[in-house]
């Protein structure tokens, strides 16, 4: 197995136009030596920026002796008021120190001239590569080492907006709002009576009807015939003067409302009458319905039952799509400890139906648990991804069965009957859901995982579970996997859309760390491709309103797979790792262009689209200015750049001979470092998942008033 490293930058070489005249150096060997010869070291005009915090004396090199003996990232951003401020000099490695002790004796050093710098010895690996000085944030200056300085540039921009756009407005907003909705759109209540927030029949009916038609892809957790039924009750209270939960409940009367306020907002938007303008004036409708159902979730009594779960779940797909995504995460979380309480995420039979054993076995019922069930294994999966933290579910404690791949139509209470027109299940495409996303879950703990773990390890657990990939979408029905999806049904094509889109954005989520490493080029290969495959299919989604709305995750998608080109862009150019085709790389990145341009245009009401094309902005400007840096350099040393025709499906990954061709290289002669990701870690993948979702506040930084009387650095 080939060894994987991240790529650090060369070391500098002393300068001996920066040695002190009439003085000799110092080559100390410990601590003691140092103390003992202090008052020879020369003057130091430049302290780090640890030490100068710290007030202590810094020896001015890089790293300085005190942040080597510490361990700590030694660095020199601090405003320098003295003029030019120069350049700390390399430390001395303990090799480097070896190879001259052999180039002069110990007689030949006595009576040799000054012509190196003051060094102190430390170990190679802590010595620091050379960095261009960072972004000021807050009043703090980011970490040079840190991988993701180009967030810190995007969050000093939503921190610091000063006009009317919405994200502004939601960021002061975020303030005076609930813990649980900080930072989300406002929604739209009012005191109507809840009568008058339900439409009249017609409309009611029309709405259950597209919900079940266009609105549901993969989350089908409702038996269509129970639900219709349930509506006629509610309709039949309202004519009859009756309270309108009357017979039904809390909970199936807040599943009625909300899938009306999805219809009634999905259906807008395909119609091209979603909300256009800053202040979301178009969502009243649908928000009306929805808080109506959230009010009666939140007073319901008794003891919980699947419609508990049911009404929750549902809420959480309203709020996602319509970008309330904390309000999402705080009633996701209240609705799966639900499912714990009913013991959703385990396997039922009749042996262990307490506590009731002897009552009727209901098939539609025991498969609504299951649908339901895996709906919220999924939505746990998808929002642990995008907001890069967590799951709730834990796959040791879940042996609950897949639900049957029986259609609605073809239930009854006492169990499955024949039907006269068998086809293609509508529940294939949630049962594949679930199982990629168990698959998503596993990608997630171990190939991200915290603890400290081989790059080697990693990669092994990423080649395993790529195979689980290419083997779950080998076993996918041909309706969903290998046919054309145009050539389907609206409903199948909604569905294979949604199993291709699992898909891709599952290899880049395995694949994408690896980006910066040498020597996993399937990897690197099998990432770019899933990215191309995402943003084209993203591309052709964006043509038709019914796809490109139907589901919540797509603008995540478009981030991952964008953030991944620059990156790469930012990567191979950087490193001079050479493409088959250099054309093919210049159309990834104008088709790469072309997805930004829809994330912008689709930016205008939710805000982490905002904030998601203003974080890819920042990245854009990195990939942009490597690929201007390398055409100049290429002008200059044509003979170092070529290529040979090819597609980036088959893309094949050379390094250079010579490394004078890097154009790391090139910028480090001239003094300044290039990159912002030499350092990117893996765990900085989940960090860029959720930059769009991170509380835009002062709330981390240490105030005076928050611990009275402690002194503060």
């Amino acid at each position: 197995m080939a060894s994987i490293h991240s790529p650090q930058g060369p070391l500098l070489a002393p300068d001996p136009s920066r040695a002190p005249s009439g003085k000799r150096p110092l080559l100390t060997t410990g601590d003691d030596a140092d103390d003992e010869n202090r008052r020879k070291d020369p003057k130091i005009t430049r302290a780090c920026d640890t030490c100068k915090r710290k007030k202590v004396r810094c020896d001015g090199t890089l790293p300085c002796r005190n942040c080597a003996k510490r361990k700590l990232h030694c660095f020199y951003n601090a405003k320098y008021n003295r003029g030019r401020p120069p350049t700390p000099p390399p430390s001395m490695t303990i090799s480097e120190h070896q190879a001259r002790q052999q180039r002069y004796p110990p007689e030949q050093n006595s009576n040799r001239q000054n012509t190196d710098p003051v060094t102190h010895l430390v170990p190679e690996s802590q010595v620091n590569p050379r960095y261009s000085p960072e972004v000021e944030l807050e009043g703090q200056y980011s970490d040079p080492t840190s991988g993701l300085n180009f967030l810190h540039r995007a969050w000093k921009k939503l921190s610091t907006q000063n006009d009317d756009s919405a994200l502004h407005r939601l960021n002061n907003a975020g303030r005076d709002q609930l813990l649980t909705s900080a930072g989300d759109p406002q929604l739209h209540v009012d005191d109507a009576a809840l009568d008058d927030v339900i439409p009249v029949a017609s409309v009611a009916r029309e709405l259950q009807e597209f919900y079940f038609e266009t609105c549901v892809v993969t989350y089908r957790m409702f038996h269509r015939q129970l639900v219709e039924g349930w509506m006629e009750i509610l309709l039949k209270n309202r004519q009859e003067r009756r309270p309108i939960t009357h017979s039904l409940g809390n909970s199936r009367t807040a599943i009625l409302l909300t899938i009306m306020a999805i219809a009634s907002l999905r259906r807008d938007k395909v119609n091209g009458k979603g909300p256009q303008d800053d202040n979301m004036n178009g969502l009243c409708k649908s928000d009306r319905l929805f808080s109506a159902g959230m009010k009666l979730t939140e007073t319901e009594m008794g003891f919980p039952k699947v419609e508990s779960v049911q009404a929750r779940l549902i809420q959480v797909l309203y709020l996602l799509q319509t970008a309330r995504m904390n309000k999402a995460w705080y009633v996701f979380g209240n609705a799966f400890q639900v499912t714990l309480s009913l013991g959703m995420h385990r396997c039922r039979d009749q042996r262990r139906h307490f506590p009731f054993p002897g009552r009727p076995h209901n098939y539609i019922i025991s498969e609504c648990y299951k649908r339901t069930f895996w709906v919220a294994y999924i939505v746990d999966t998808y929002l642990s991804v995008v907001f890069g933290r967590p799951r709730l579910y834990q796959d040791e404690n879940i042996d609950q069965d897949f639900p049957s791949m029986v259609n609605d139509e073809d239930m009854k209470p006492q169990g499955p009957c024949d039907s006269d027109n068998p086809g293609d299940c509508y529940i294939d495409a949630l049962i594949h859901h679930a199982k990629i996303a168990q698959i998503i879950g596993k990608i997630s703990r171990e190939v991200y995982s915290i603890s400290n773990l081989p790059n080697e390890d990693r990669l092994a657990a990423v080649q395993r579970l790529c195979h689980d990939l290419h083997v779950w979408w080998a076993s996918l029905p041909p309706h969903l996997g290998t046919v054309k999806p145009s050539t389907l049904i609206p409903s199948f094509r909604r569905q294979a859309i949604a199993m291709r889109l699992a898909y891709y954005h599952a290899l880049l989520h395995a694949n994408r760390p690896f980006l910066l490493s040498e020597g996993a080029y399937e990897e690197v290969k099998e990432c770019i491709t899933a990215a191309q495959n995402s943003l084209e299919l993203l591309s052709r989604m964006a043509k038709d309103s019914t796809l490109f709305h139907s589901f919540w995750w797509t603008y995540y998608v478009i981030f991952c797979a964008l953030s991944v080109v620059y990156v790469w862009e930012i990567q191979r150019t950087t490193r001079c790792i050479y493409e088959n085709d250099d054309q093919a790389s210049s159309k990834l990145f104008e088709l790469a262009e072309k997805c930004h341009g829809h994330l912008k245009r689709a930016s205008t009401s939710l805000s982490q689209n905002q904030r998601y094309s203003i974080i890819l902005d920042e990245l854009r400007s990195e990939a942009q200015r490597c690929r201007a840096a390398m055409e100049s350099l290429q002008s200059q040393r044509p003979g170092n750049f070529h290529g040979a025709e090819g597609h980036v499906a088959d893309i094949s990954l050379s390094f250079p001979q010579d490394p004078e061709s890097c154009l790391n290289t090139a910028f480090l002669h001239e003094g300044a470092m290039p990159g912002v990701l030499e350092n990117l870690q893996f765990s900085d993948w989940q960090m860029l998942d959720s930059s769009a979702f991170l509380p835009l506040s002062d709330s981390n930084y240490v105030s005076p008033t928050d611990f009275p009387g402690v002194q503060c650095d």
